[in-house]
């Protein structure tokens, strides 16, 4: 139950007596949350549960609980629910990152500090890919992944990017994500296999500002799948993107390319950018358990 202040002499209502045995026996009041949530003085002693397709956050600020208070917090969203220090400190020796089905406790050490006790939590999957993310977006000149979309608790990635519908024929490029910016630097090396027709082509990309994913016509859907491994561990980022699209000039192309990002940040994020005009789709984003 969220901590109550009684007065000598009170009659206690019956809820708040079956308030008080429900957290006598670690339990505690249901808040249920789908977006991202910023705790408050009254989740004190309650037990929280998110539930998002895509990633969100728990943020945790200082002077709102004692110590001794604890919340209870438990994922049942196919996105990762992250515990995130606002103005508060947030310690633990597991991640913060809860996946679908795992659950922790914020236990307060002080008005203005927390452990993080996580759970073993449940399998989310038996077939080894976790759903992290279902981002749609509609008429949008660029789309990107929440934050922490890439995060400790999976090291390795699959994206399917779907593309229903764009205004002007284009270029579809893809940046690693950090700190909410975007990395445009000149430090993404491609190698491309292309066929297209009835040739085969291959080339070799020295250093570019994104990962180029093809120049489709809007003459019909566009759909690419990527595999991302280790965006967010600090050192090199690599990547294979596979599609088929027919260009702008109606040849069609089956392309698979392989990339890497020269750099050592710890990317949690990625946007998809059209060179031109808007779009209309969908990004799924997969972990890979390991």
């Amino acid at each position: 139950m969220a901590k109550q202040t009684f007065t000598t002499g009170q009659v206690l209502t019956a809820a708040q007596m079956t308030s008080l045995q429900q957290t006598a026996m670690l339990g505690g009041a249901a808040s249920a949350k789908t977006a991202s949530y910023t705790l408050v003085a009254a989740d004190a002693g309650t037990a929280i549960s998110m539930s998002n397709a895509s990633a969100t956050t728990i943020t945790v600020n200082t002077a709102l609980f004692a110590a001794g208070d604890t919340v209870q917090i438990t994922n049942l969203g196919a996105g990762v629910c992250t515990i995130t220090a606002g103005t508060a400190t947030v310690n633990t020796s597991a991640s913060l990152a809860l996946a679908q089905y795992e659950s922790g406790t914020l236990d307060f050490t002080s008005t203005s500090a927390a452990i993080f006790i996580k759970g073993a939590g449940a399998s989310a999957s038996a077939s080894g890919l976790t759903l992290i993310s279902n981002t749609a977006f509609t008429t949008q000149s660029s789309v990107s992944l929440a934050a922490n979309t890439f995060s400790a608790t999976y090291t390795n990635y699959k994206i399917i990017l779907d593309i229903t519908a764009f205004s002007a024929s284009n270029t579809f490029i893809f940046r690693a994500r950090a700190a909410g910016s975007d990395y445009s630097g000149n430090q993404y090396f491609n190698q491309t296999i292309d066929g297209s027709g009835v040739t085969a082509s291959a080339s070799d990309g020295a250093t570019n500002t994104s990962i180029s994913l093809g120049d489709p016509n809007t003459n019909v859907n566009y759909q690419l799948e990527m595999e991302l491994f280790r965006p967010n561990v600090a050192g090199r980022t690599w990547a294979i993107p596979k599609f088929f699209f027919l260009d702008n000039g109606g040849v069609w192309h089956v392309r698979m390319s392989g990339h890497r990002i020269d750099t050592s940040t710890q990317y949690d994020s990625a946007s998809i950018i059209p060179s031109t005009g808007t779009m209309t789709g969908r990004i799924f984003v997969y972990g890979y358990a390991i």
